[in-house]
């Protein structure tokens, strides 16, 4: 494969000048001859050389002033082509702009190796810019993820902080807006579902969106926007940045975001679901609380009005007895018949006692879980 030739430009308002150093140079270098400094300025930028070989002394315009007019528009080295060599005139040469000076007439070796050791330079001076340009890019890129990355940090810190889904998503999107995205969310986790913006409300379409994509695979891609997709959560980002390194970038935090507000989602649910059965079960114990007071008092009361009852039979029993004409022995079995009825009752009455007092015991422990 041919190397493209070096163009040079070669300015002179001496055809003889021209014709010979155009000899010398385009058998290896595409050369472009002017006769004035007026035709090099208009004609510069489209001919666009990679060196300028420019007589100092021409009619109208000379040299110097053409070099010095060729600095504001190009960084095309220029050699001073002159048959005055002096220090003084290789100053002022200097002084406008000029890269090297060759002095008439001109010889052909020195020529060719002035301009290879030039192009040379040039190549040497394209390359450092280039990895300077690399370098400072990937500086930059360094620096950029390394700030992104601390946004993805302190997303990670403050989203076990949020209490409820909506936390969740205001946390997800101010963490969006530091990347300069607009964003839509989806939360549809275990206890409710619902749509969030950085602009307050989801449009329609963006609802419709966000639920057609949900199953179409993690990211899905469409003009500037892409959605990311996790079981419990959907992220629309409605202006992926267009410079190819922040994409890249924006694309590697989105689903490591992502999937961290899954697993928090999830957790979430966990800690609902165990409020709900801790509120069911305090509400459960209150119930069982209030039955057991119940039970103690009407407990109480049952024991009461049984001694009494006891009480008031026992007497009864006496007081009949002296009507009934038995012999002493009839009584007095009468009686110790009656008494052990009347003991076994009250062992009874007492071991209704030892209930409430345990019905007391599982009170107190209630209370105390419930409160």
């Amino acid at each position: 494969m041919m190397t493209e030739k070096k163009r040079i430009l070669v300015v002179d308002d001496e055809e003889l000048n021209l014709s010979l150093i155009t000899g010398i140079l385009e058998d290896d270098y595409e050369v472009i001859a002017l006769t004035s400094g007026e035709q090099c300025l208009e004609q510069f930028l489209s001919i666009d050389p990679d060196i300028v070989l420019l007589d100092v002394e021409m009619p109208v315009m000379d040299g110097l002033q053409v070099s010095r007019e060729l600095q504001i528009i190009a960084q095309s080295p220029i050699v001073f082509v002159s048959a005055k060599g002096s220090l003084e005139e290789r100053l002022a040469g200097y002084a406008a702009g000029g890269y090297d000076y060759i002095v008439k007439p001109v010889d052909g070796y020195e020529l060719l190796a002035k301009i290879k050791l030039i192009l040379e330079h040039q190549a040497e001076k394209k390359a450092l810019e280039q990895t300077a340009q690399e370098t400072t890019s990937a500086f930059m890129n360094a620096l950029s993820f390394s700030s992104e990355f601390g946004y993805v940090v302190d997303f990670a810190l403050e989203i076990y902080q949020a209490k409820s889904y909506s936390q969740v998503a205001e946390t997800m999107l101010r963490t969006l807006g530091l990347f300069n995205v607009n964003a839509a969310i989806h939360i549809r986790a275990e206890y409710g579902e619902g749509f969030y913006s950085d602009r307050g409300q989801c449009s329609p379409m963006e609802q419709e969106i966000l639920i057609l994509l949900k199953d179409r695979g993690r990211i899905y891609d469409f003009e500037r926007r892409s959605q990311i997709n996790e079981q419990r959560v959907s992220v629309l980002v409605n202006n992926m940045p267009e410079d190819p390194e922040e994409y890249g970038r924006l694309k590697d935090h989105l689903p490591f975001m992502l999937r961290l507000t899954d697993g928090y989602l999830k957790n979430l649910d966990i800690g609902f679901q165990l409020s709900k059965q801790e509120k069911l079960l305090r509400e459960t114990v209150q119930e069982v609380s209030e039955q057991f007071v119940v039970i103690e008092r009407e407990l109480k009361v049952n024991h009461s009005v049984f001694e009494a009852a006891m009480f008031d039979m026992t007497k009864d029993m006496e007081k009949s007895l002296q009507f009934l004409a038995l012999t002493e022995e009839q009584e007095e079995q009468l009686n110790e018949i009656i008494n052990s009825h009347t003991e076994r009752a009250f062992e009874a009455i007492d071991k209704t006692s030892m209930i409430t007092k345990a019905f007391n015991l599982i009170l107190t422990k209630l209370q105390k879980f419930v409160h």
